[in-house]
This record gives structure tokens, C-alpha cells and sequence, in this order.
């Protein structure tokens, strides 16, 4: 993680440290219930609560994800120093074990309280948080009983030493039984190395494994044989071996069969091995705890997660349906601009844009929910990052010339060589100039500069907007993040944007940060990339740029949205292509046959058959000379369009798809075709898109 980043974690630890008094509070109310906590009523409050704050401390701490060994050896020492201390005390071990049980509890509820309350934080990270805490208390409880072990195991050799060893030796076994009792529901067991036995030290050990008391000690052959499940046996034999270590903890979660009934059952064990002095281990004891109900929990968020990714998938497949024909009607009227009336010749901008703007907020959508499960990828390359730069103004243009602001430039005379995605980098700084247009009033300024600082490249954008308030920068980057409502303009989006710039730019090694004076005073957005040295041989000198020739395709369209297909079929036809319309799948296929159409416009999601068995059909029947392939269609996830490659199509393109990009699209078929009619070699159709539209990302229409 990165200096400066808050993770979830801790931000719950500064929570739960801040709720301390609270938590210890509640937590001393509950124990003076208890009426088999005699040694409580005989100790005053400070001597009770004096001595947890530091066991509370370490678990916070942890939480903070500091160095796994000092945290370890600071619980270490902190539970070993609480149980020192309750022993001088008089506590009995089931008394320690249910005190700290009982802190564990109070900290679990307040950890639930943080999640229901904070804002912005993901509940599906509750559940590793509360595991979090299971797994710091149960070292916190094997610390202590460590060291109140020790403790008794001096008084056992005192008593020795007075010729008492037969009633120490009663007394541990006693206090043992203690700790069976009260362990909070933990099962307690001993396994001899040397005779390949285990035995269950409390009740709770049979009820977790099923077994009967009756049927006596359980053989190590036996427990892997008939208890534990199969497909778990190795793992926990490795955890086993790694333990044979002093001073090593084992801890493993597996499944097991439940004797009684052949149950499955997921649960967690911890434990250590005692050692003779020549190092040989000679005894394992442990405890088994069962996280069946925790591992369904995990489960059923994950699931959840599943739909959730399923969900949304069918949202932008359901609202890109209707987005594309908006579109493509809004061009075909731009086209046609001179033939309308002069008061309507402002419809079809204003169409343009705000179907636009729908695409990219379904688009921004579908990138938060990809980039929190580590879904994108990135198709890196060097590449001058001015030519991102000016992509992005090109694409926000229009929209700050509405508003009449003072648009600024500033690149330097050389080229900014960076490692990274295009696409994405160009979303990087659509993103931020996209969000200054939204919150500049009409005629204010904004400004791109882009320049080399010690190795970095660094896009600034600063705008003369509502600016930012001082609370808000510190999470103006978070996801859905807002300024106060009576700042920021009605057309503000979803904040969503400033999300995507940061987790882009970190994917990239880079940063994002913002500053701002205050409200009314502007803002300024940077962000910071690692530039690498400039390639042997630029890729914009590698092709040279050929006069592409003029050929009139014949188009069939296969789509079950007869707006789409309709409006597709004017905006193309404008361009003299012969276009042909059908609604279903059969009719694609008879039409393919009868007509041998030049290029296939083909929806995935038809009525009678879907669009890839409608593809491998016409494929089937065209011979050796198929039609070229390009999949037009509102499903955009990563296996959609690997399964789009697989199934012969040269393209994938997402729904809405900027019409000029699409007839830029079919002029770069019709060259490749009239050069292979000229006995040319044709351009590798396959080989660019690959390149370009099978990328799940940059399948999409994508100016932001």
C-alpha cells in the first residue's frame, strides 16, 4: 500500500482506539454480571481495567497492518504481561479466558457499529475485518494461557520441590479441566508425536468433531482418514510441518466430516508444538474453533458480489440498447444539419451530447465495479502521452465551447514518453478536463499543461470553478464522492470520474492529487506518471498513411432494436453503402446466404438464436470468401468479447458506438477489401483490432 493511503483497516482501528473508553466501559459492566467471576467483586475498577488498555492497543495496531513480526511480538508481549498480571491477581484461567472472550465480543460489536455507520466504506469488507479480529484474539488468548501456563508450571515445580507433587500434578490436571470449561467456544485437544494419538481435553472438542467420549483416544491415522476432508489433508499436513519449529504457531482452516453424522463442517485451528530439550517435538495442543456459519457468510458475499457483476452487466446492456439509435439518429440529423430549419438545427448537438454523457456514466459504472475486482487490463506501450492529451480536448471541446469557457493548452515541444495504455491514459485526462468543464460557470478557464518534472510526466488541469472545500480534499478522490450540494452544479455526475483517474494512475506507478483555495476560488488537478526513454523507433513513423481507396460496401444489419438497425442503416447509407436490415437471427442468416454482404453488423442478444450461433452459420455458408464480422452489441464484459474473437468476428464494439468511429470503422474495412481486390496484400483487420477492440476496455466508445 502506499505512504499516505487509508485503508479500511485503518480507519477502523482509529475508530475503535477512539471508542476505547466506551468499549472497556460496557465491557466492565457485563464481567460484574457474571456471577462465577468471583475474583471481579474482590479487585477495585482501576485494577481491573488498568491492565487492558495495552491488549487493546496491540489488537488496534494490528489492524493497522505495520510489520507482521512486530505486531506479533507486541501481542506477544502484551498478553503475557496481562496474564502475569492476572495471576498475581488471584484469577483463576477460565476467569482470563471469559474476561478477554468477553473484550473480544465488545470489539466485535463496535466493529459492527463502524461498518453500519461509516460512509463510503464497502460492506464486503466487514467480513474480513471481523476475521481480522478472531484471529488477533485467538493470539492474544494462546499468549496469555502461555504465560499463566508458565506461571502454573513454576508453582507445579514448587510444589515438587515441597514434596508436593502429587497434589500440583492434581492441580494442573484440574485447572486443565478449568480451561475446557470456559474456553468460549473453543475445543481444547493434546496430540502425542510419539504415539500418533490425539485426545480431546474439553466437551466442546466432541461436539465440534462428532466423536463420542465413549470411543476413546482418536489415532493421527484415523483423524486424517475418516475426519478430515481429503481435498484439505495436504495443506494441513504442510501447515503441521512448518510448525515443527520452536516457537512456531500453526494455523489452518480446513473441512472436516463430523463423526456422527458425516457433516461437513469448516473449521480453524490453532496451536504449537512443545519441544525436549534436544528439539525434538514430542506433544502438539491446540484449539479448534467451527467457522462453518463464517465461511457461509464469506460465501454468500461473494455471491452477492457475483450478481451484483451480473446486475450491472444487464443494466449497460439494457441502457446502451436504446442509447445507440439515439445516437445515430442524432448524426444522421447533423449530416442532414442544412436541410432542417434553422430552430431546429440545435437538436441534433444537443442530442449528441447528452446521449454522450449517458454512455460515459454507464461506462464510468461498469469501470468501478471492474477496477475494485481487478478486472481491467491494461495493454501497455510506449507512447508520446501529448497525443492522450489531445484526444481528450478534442473530446471536450464542444461541451466547454457551450459554456463558452477559455479552453488553454500548454504542451512541451518534445514528446512525454511513457509506458502505459492509451485508451486509458486518454480517460485519465478526458476524466479530469470533463469534470473542470462541469464546475466552471459559463466563460470561466480552464487549463491543461503538461510537463516533464525530475523523470515524471505531470497533467495539471486547473479550472477557475465552485472550487473545493477544505474538509472535502482530503476525499474528493474516494468513489461517490460529493461536494456539498449548495457548491457543487446540478449537472455534477456520480462521483465516479475522480475514482477512475486515481486507480488508473496508480495502475500506471503514478499518483493523483488536488488542491483547491477554498470555495469560489477554482481547483487544480494533478496528475503524475514515471516517463521512460523514448523508443528506438517511434510508432508513428512505423506505417506510413496511404490514401485509402473509395469503395461502396454492402451492409446487412442484424438487430432485434429496429430503431438501432433503422437509424444505422440512414446514417450509413449517407456514405453510399448498401445497407440491409433484419430483426432475428434466422433471417441474418437467409439474408448472408441469399445477398453475400461485404460486412455483417451482427447484435449478440437476438430473439431465436443468439448472435454467435447466427455467426457460425453464416461463416458455414459463405465458403471461402466470408463476410467480415463486427459484433455491435450492449454485452461488454471481457468474456464477452474473448468469446466474440473465438467465434470469427473481426470486432467487438459496445453499444452506443460514436457514429463517426463506426464509419471510420467500415472505411478501414472497405480499403482492406479493395486492397485484396487489387491483389494487395490486405490490412490486418484481425491483427489492429486485437490491438484495440477485443481489449475489453477499449472495445467500448470510449471519449472519457
Amino acid at each position: 500500500m502506499k505512504p499516505g493511503h487509508k485503508d479500511p483497516l485503518h480507519e477502523l482501528a482509529v475508530y475503535l482506539e477512539t471508542r476505547r473508553g466506551t468499549v472497556l466501559d460496557r465491557w466492565l459492566t457485563e464481567l460484574m454480571k457474571d456471577p462465577l467471576m468471583t475474583q471481579v467483586s474482590r479487585l477495585p475498577r482501576d485494577a481491573l481495567i488498568d491492565h487492558l488498555p495495552p491488549v487493546y492497543a496491540g489488537i488496534c495496531a494490528a489492524l493497522t497492518q505495520r510489520p507482521a513480526n512486530t505486531i506479533r511480538e507486541r501481542i506477544d508481549a502484551d498478553a503475557r504481561a496481562h496474564g502475569n498480571t492476572r495471576w498475581a491477581q488471584g484469577f483463576q484461567l477460565d476467569e482470563l479466558l471469559k474476561e478477554l472472550d468477553l473484550l473480544r465480543r465488545c470489539l466485535q460489536d463496535a466493529t459492527s457499529a463502524y461498518f453500519a455507520s461509516a460512509q463510503g466504506v464497502s460492506r464486503r469488507l466487514e467480513a474480513p475485518a471481523h476475521r481480522a479480529l478472531e484471529d488477533l484474539f485467538s493470539l492474544s488468548i494462546n499468549c496469555a494461557i502461555r504465560q499463566f501456563s508458565d506461571e502454573q508450571a513454576a508453582r507445579v515445580a514448587d510444589a515438587i520441590a515441597q514434596r508436593d507433587r502429587a497434589l500440583a500434578t492434581q492441580q494442573e490436571s484440574e485447572e486443565r479441566l478449568r480451561i475446557a470449561a470456559a474456553a468460549a467456544g473453543l475445543g481444547i485437544f493434546e496430540w502425542d508425536v510419539a504415539g500418533q494419538q490425539a485426545v480431546w481435553e474439553n466437551p466442546r472438542m466432541f461436539e465440534i468433531t462428532g466423536q463420542r467420549p465413549q470411543d476413546g483416544p482418536l489415532s493421527g491415522d484415523e483423524f486424517r482418514r475418516s475426519v478430515v476432508h481429503p481435498e484439505d489433508l495436504e495443506p494441513l499436513s504442510q501447515r503441521f510441518n512448518e510448525g515443527k519449529v520452536p516457537g512456531h504457531q500453526v494455523h489452518a482452516v480446513f473441512r472436516i466430516f463430523r463423526r456422527n453424522d458425516q457433516e461437513i463442517r469448516t473449521v480453524e485451528m490453532n496451536g504449537r508444538f512443545r519441544f525436549h530439550d534436544d528439539l525434538e517435538p514430542y506433544c502438539f495442543t491446540g484449539t479448534l474453533a467451527d467457522v462453518t456459519g463464517r465461511v457461509r457468510a464469506e460465501a454468500e458475499l461473494k455471491e452477492a458480489d457475483r450478481r451484483k457483476d451480473v446486475f450491472l452487466a444487464t443494466l449497460a446492456h439494457e441502457l446502451r440498447n436504446p442509447l445507440a439509435p439515439i445516437r445515430n439518429a442524432a448524426r444522421f440529423m447533423d449530416r442532414r444539419l442544412q436541410e432542417l430549419p434553422l430552430d431546429m438545427q440545435w437538436v441534433a448537438p444537443v442530442i449528441e451530447r447528452q446521449s454522450q454523457h449517458l454512455a460515459n456514466l454507464v461506462d464510468e459504472l461498469l469501470d468501478v465495479s471492474r477496477i475494485s475486482t481487478g478486472k481491467i487490463r491494461l495493454r501497455k506501450e510506449v507512447i508520446d502521452l501529448k497525443e492522450s492529451a489531445e484526444r481528450a480536448v478534442e473530446a471536450v471541446r464542444l461541451v466547454s465551447e457551450s459554456h463558452h469557457h477559455r479552453l488553454s493548452v500548454h504542451f512541451p515541444d518534445m514528446p512525454v514518453f511513457v509506458n502505459g495504455d492509451t485508451t486509458r491514459l486518454t480517460q485519465i485526462i478526458s476524466n479530469l478536463l470533463d469534470n473542470a468543464v462541469k464546475y466552471t460557470d459559463d466563460g470561466g478557464e480552464v487549463r491543461l499543461r503538461l510537463d516533464i518534472e525530475n523523470g515524471m510526466a505531470v497533467i495539471t488541469v486547473a479550472d477557475s470553478g465552485v472550487g473545493i472545500p477544505a474538509g472535502d480534499l482530503p476525499r474528493i478522490f474516494d468513489l461517490f464522492a460529493q461536494t456539498d450540494p449548495l457548491i457543487r452544479k446540478s449537472n455534477g455526475g456520480l462521483g465516479i470520474g475522480l475514482s477512475v483517474v486515481r486507480s488508473i494512475a496508480r495502475m500506471h506507478g503514478g499518483s493523483a492529487t488536488a488542491t483547491s483555495a477554498g470555495v469560489g476560488k477554482g481547483s487544480v488537478f494533478s496528475v503524475r506518471l514515471p516517463t521512460v526513454p523514448a523508443p528506438d523507433v517511434p510508432s508513428t513513423c512505423l506505417a506510413v498513411q496511404e490514401t485509402k481507396a473509395v469503395r461502396q460496401l454492402k451492409i446487412l444489419v442484424v438487430d432485434d432494436n429496429r430503431d438501432a438497425a433503422e437509424s444505422l442503416a440512414l446514417m450509413l447509407g449517407l456514405d453510399g453503402h448498401t445497407v440491409q436490415t433484419v430483426h432475428d437471427g434466422t433471417s441474418g442468416v437467409s439474408a448472408a446466404v441469399a445477398d453475400s454482404p461485404d460486412v455483417v453488423l451482427l447484435d449478440i442478444g437476438l430473439p431465436d438464436m443468439n448472435g454467435y450461433e447466427v455467426a457460425e452459420q453464416i461463416l458455414a455458408a459463405s465458403g471461402d470468401h466470408p463476410p467480415v464480422l463486427v459484433a455491435l452489441t450492449g454485452f461488454g464484459t471481457e468474456s464477452d468479447i474473448a468469446r466474440s474473437a473465438a467465434g470469427g468476428f473481426s470486432r467487438h464494439l459496445v453499444k452506443p458506438v460514436d457514429p463517426d468511429r463506426l464509419v471510420a470503422i467500415i472505411g478501414d474495412i472497405a480499403d482492406s477489401l479493395a486492397r485484396e481486390s487489387r491483389g494487395s496484400a490486405p490490412a490486418d483487420v484481425r491483427a489492429e483490432d486485437e490491438a484495440t477492440s477485443f481489449d475489453p476496455d477499449r472495445g467500448r466508445d470510449r471519449h472519457a
